[in-house]
């Protein structure tokens, strides 16, 4: 099955209706105009969503390689041993590059977007101001990638 985004431009290619090319039967001469327009709305709103996807793993990948960035410099160099905070912003900056990937992984195999129906179901997060989503969903993966690492630790001694 073609990605749903191409479906309209196969359509008027072959000049065929969106359920001939699913059904894979003509059954008519020519793709109707309410047809077209609801096929048009479909490929619109999946070409809209691949956009915010790739808009998100873009901006993941950026703060997961400055992260790694600054940690490997912060790491190689020592300088989180002699000074308090910079050995917290190590901690912080390797706890982000986990997150970075599991955040990519999440929103690659599109189950970020499955939890997130799920939580506004029984928690209103779009009610909140986007700056609080953005701290609350931080919270939430840090806490999951600090899980991750004392289960890594404890268990597998890493």
């Amino acid at each position: 099955m073609p990605d749903i985004s191409i479906l309209v431009d196969i359509a008027d290619y072959y000049d065929i209706s969106i359920p001939e090319i699913i059904s894979g039967e003509r059954k008519s001469e020519m793709m109707n105009e309410e047809e077209r327009k609801i096929a048009k709305t479909m490929s619109d709103y999946a070409t809209t969503e691949k956009e915010k996807i790739f808009k998100e793993m873009k901006l993941q990948s950026v703060m997961g390689v400055c992260a790694l960035v600054l940690y490997w410099i912060l790491h190689e160099t020592g300088a989180y041993m002699y000074n308090d905070v910079l050995g917290k912003l190590t901690g912080y900056c390797e706890t982000l590059v986990s997150v970075s990937v599991i955040m990519m992984a999440a929103f690659t195999t599109g189950s970020l977007s499955k939890v997130r129906s799920k939580s506004r179901k029984v928690f209103v997060f779009e009610n909140f101001p986007k700056p609080m989503q953005l701290v609350v969903t931080a919270v939430v993966a840090f806490g999951g990638a600090a899980v991750i690492k004392l289960v890594l630790v404890y268990f597998f001694g890493l």
